[in-house]
């Protein structure tokens, strides 16, 4: 079986979507090798077509069974091309709509990824009641379409005003502190395709950098989706699981290896959101996290945005 990620092994998405799929392959007497796309870092479409290639190559020479894609760019680059054909694949981790890659296939079967939106901005509300208006930013990854589309499509209990996009970090910065007076609450999406301005802004700024810049330079409360961000050090979010994500996946293609056609699995979304609070940014806000909320969510205490 291959794996292929579209981040690099170091992503804390990565790591934990590689763990979940790891305990159910474990014992199952399956060879596995991953492979990374790296677009995170690497965002050029030069690379994105070379490494495209080298993904088709890998398939080509270890001649997997079956092959598991993590999110949406190796959705796009890899598995659109054998959508129909004979190899079988599993994807995973996919914020877009699976029609917009020709999924479901003949040969293909997988999990989507959807944030906990209502879950989070609940959470927000019973952290800072009063919060009304709320903006949110995000990269412009394609990771970053999906789940903007779908917040244009919700109803929400506060106003978005805006789902602002960039890859520009002096336009982040810009919109972070333009935000400021006008609402509540700041989203935080993903942040991980921002450009390094020194670097030909081919290679992207290391996220920490951008998290930490913008927590350092706002004292709106954050919400976030996903736990990293908030054990990084934004105020709370209920937040995804790659390790479910990653779980899924691998339960899938055991059932497709065991003799299960991939167009007859219908497509799955896991439901599991960790509620999780960062005190530490809490008491920087001069938030009180009431009892009943710390009885009933994750409470962490990290984050360094002093060296934003």
């Amino acid at each position: 079986m291959l794996l292929i990620f579209s981040y690099h092994p170091e992503h804390p998405w990565v790591i934990e979507e590689t763990r979940g799929a790891e305990d159910i392959l474990k014992n199952k007497g399956v060879e596995n090798e991953n492979f990374y796309l790296d677009t995170k870092r690497k965002t050029s479409a030069e690379w994105k077509k070379k490494v495209s290639e080298d993904a088709v190559k890998k398939i080509e020479e270890f001649k997997p069974d079956l092959v598991i894609v993590f999110d949406d760019n190796a959705c796009e680059l890899v598995a659109m091309k054998y959508a129909g054909k004979t190899l079988p694949f599993v994807f995973c981790g996919m914020n877009g709509d699976p029609e917009d890659y020709g999924f479901p296939a003949e040969n293909i079967a997988g999990v989507v990824e959807r944030q906990h939106i209502n879950g989070t901005i609940d959470l927000l509300k019973q952290l800072v009641p009063n919060v009304k208006k709320a903006a949110i930013i995000t990269d412009n990854s394609p990771t970053s379409h999906g789940f903007v589309t779908r917040i244009e499509k919700t109803a929400l209990p506060v106003e978005i005003s805006e789902c602002y996009t960039t890859d520009d970090f002096d336009a982040w910065k810009a919109k972070v502190k333009e935000l400021q007076p006008k609402v509540d609450a700041i989203g935080l999406f993903v942040y991980h395709t921002i450009e390094d301005p020194e670097k030909d802004r081919e290679v992207s700024l290391p996220p920490e950098d951008v998290l930490n810049w913008t927590l350092k330079n706002s004292k709106l409360p954050e919400f976030a989706f996903f736990d990293f961000t908030v054990k990084d050090g934004a105020l709370c979010g209920v937040t995804l699981s790659g390790y479910e994500q990653g779980k899924a996946a691998a339960g899938i293609a055991i059932e497709i290896l065991e003799g299960k056609k991939p167009v007859d699995i219908p497509i799955k979304c896991p439901e599991k959101g960790n509620p999780i609070v960062n005190e530490r940014r809490a008491e920087e806000l001069n938030i009180t996290v009431p009892m009943d909320i710390i009885k009933e969510v994750e409470i962490i205490d990290s984050g360094d945005w002093e060296k934003g």
